[in-house]
């Protein structure tokens, strides 16, 4: 059984999918890397079909079902001791990854953290994105009590007993996926530790600042358990 098992929610990510799942191959040869393609309208599930042949297994799904619901279904059939998600447009490569698992040695959950330690004028991303950020921060803290610097970096592992305990049933689909996973290992009592991951700016995103009216409703409903 493999120790790691890494999860990709890809979503239209044919520009970025090819070079990042070769990185991955390279780094991790003998390691479980699952691409869940969610409701993918470009050539991104061709792209990873190429790499099946290697240590790569897919998910394809028609229907877009959100980010959240990709890393879900991965999840259910991952197999590694480690489990854990990476965006799919490269802006974590191996080397992070690697910091992310080396720091799961000694927790329950690692998560990386572009805001560890970092001032705002530091951290290298957009201006707005970084305000919208610090914001849904202060949100996340006030409502859910979560004492973390960054619920949202797009790499996270967790040891297969934390999934095991929380289990599977997730209100949300959407990029707020993070805070309820979170919440849930916190609610159980495991320990989650950052580790501070310098991101690299990225020219796309699927992540749209309209995205968060609907994220800070479900911040509601899982502060109010309802």
């Amino acid at each position: 059984m493999a120790k790691i098992s890494i999860i990709i929610p890809a979503y239209n990510e044919e520009k970025h999918i090819g070079s990042f799942l070769k990185e991955l191959c390279k780094c991790f040869p003998s390691e479980e890397i699952i691409v869940v393609c969610n409701g993918c309208t470009d050539r991104t599930p061709e792209i990873v079909d190429e790499f099946r042949r290697k240590n790569v297994k897919s998910l394809v799904f028609r229907e877009k079902i959100g980010k959240g619901a990709a890393i879900v279904e991965g999840f259910k059939v991952a197999k590694g001791s480690y489990i854990g998600f990476v965006d799919a447009d490269g802006s974590f490569g191996c080397k992070e990854i690697r910091n992310v698992v080396k720091a799961l040695e000694s927790t329950d959950c690692a998560i990386a953290s572009k805001w560890k330690g970092q001032r705002f004028s530091c951290v290298d991303w957009p201006f707005l994105r970084k305000v919208a950020g610090r914001f849904w921060n202060i949100l996340v803290r006030f409502f859910l009590h979560l004492q973390l610097e960054d619920t949202q970096a797009g790499l996270k592992f967790v040891k297969r007993y934390v999934l095991d305990s929380i289990g599977m049933n997730f209100r949300c689909k959407g990029f707020e996926f993070d805070v309820e996973l979170l919440n849930k290992i916190r609610r159980k009592g495991f320990e989650i530790k950052e580790v501070y991951t310098p991101v690299k700016k990225l020219e796309t995103t699927s992540f749209q600042l309209s995205h968060i009216p609907r994220m800070f409703l479900n911040l509601l409903r899982l502060s109010l358990r309802i």
